[in-house]
């Protein structure tokens, strides 16, 4: 029975934490009118990761941990770490989107009119979007849920519940869990195995980051335009969705792998 206490209550310590930083969040939020319209991804973010810094500083308090403890602490490594994440992300990404332009004849054309430093500068406003997320999920969340479930129920616990998150935000529950549901598990991977936030950060970023190169993020003129071509048939249309989603389940298929390879070698070191 108190096994099963600690696991309830680590459960909902870390959906209050997360429902606090929500909380925050929508408190916040009222102040977006200080921020230009067009500004409103930096004013979302901005606020967001106030909201998020102000829920872990409440839960320290009440809980008397230190930021480290919630794998927050900063570290002269922490740059390198998002640069890995950050390379990891655009090579994935990329990848995925070259396997559905082959596969599916997609058309990609250059924007012309495009200038590349108004498209980074408006791009950038995935750093504080990305670094929040982290923060509400890969922090105190992970580790409070690993210590009492073990990694493989906490990557499942965690990608539903991030995928909750992103329906609450207004997305479809096909894409949510299609989508943020199944990169949460690549997200926790990385977080516990770096020691931090920084590398699922930069990880996160990176795939926000291709996606806006080529037209995935509404309200960011994109550099490509990835498109079907004249005529397309509606059953070729079909077939690349499924291709989509056979990419998603793959790159699961992937995260769990990788999963059971940490867990494994996590009982080797300690065994020895």
């Amino acid at each position: 029975m108190s096994q099963l206490n600690t696991k309830l209550k680590a459960l909902l310590r870390s959906i209050g934490f997360i429902a606090m930083y929500l909380f925050f969040g929508a408190l916040l939020s009222q102040l977006k009118f200080l921020f230009p319209s067009q500004f409103e991804r930096y004013a979302q973010g901005i606020l967001g990761t106030i909201g998020v810094l102000l829920t872990v500083i409440v839960f320290l308090k009440f809980e008397k941990k230190k930021p480290k403890d919630y794998g927050l602490s900063w570290e002269k490594s922490s740059f390198a770490k998002f640069g890995a994440g950050l390379s990891l992300g655009i090579v994935f990404a990329t990848a995925m989107m070259l396997s559905q332009v082959w596969y599916s004849n997609l058309e990609l054309s250059l924007n012309d009119h495009i200038s590349l430093f108004p498209f980074l500068f408006w791009s950038m406003a995935f750093i504080p979007l990305a670094f929040m997320e982290e923060v509400a999920f890969r922090s105190y969340p992970l580790l409070t849920l690993n210590k009492a479930f073990g990694f493989r129920t906490t990557q499942i616990i965690l990608a539903i519940l991030f995928a909750v998150y992103h329906m609450l935000m207004m997305w479809s529950p096909k894409a949510s869990l299609l989508g943020p549901g199944i990169w949460a598990f690549a997200y926790a991977l990385t977080a516990l195995w770096s020691g931090g936030i920084a590398v699922p950060t930069g990880l996160h970023f990176g795939l926000n980051f291709v996606q806006s190169i080529i037209g995935g993020q509404k309200g960011i003129e994109p550099i490509w335009t990835l498109d079907y071509p004249a005529n397309v048939s509606e059953s070729s249309i079909l077939a690349n969705e499924q291709f989509g989603i056979g990419l998603h389940f793959f790159l699961l298929i992937l995260c769990v792998v990788a999963t059971e390879i940490y867990i494994r070698k996590r009982k080797t070191s300690h065994n020895n």
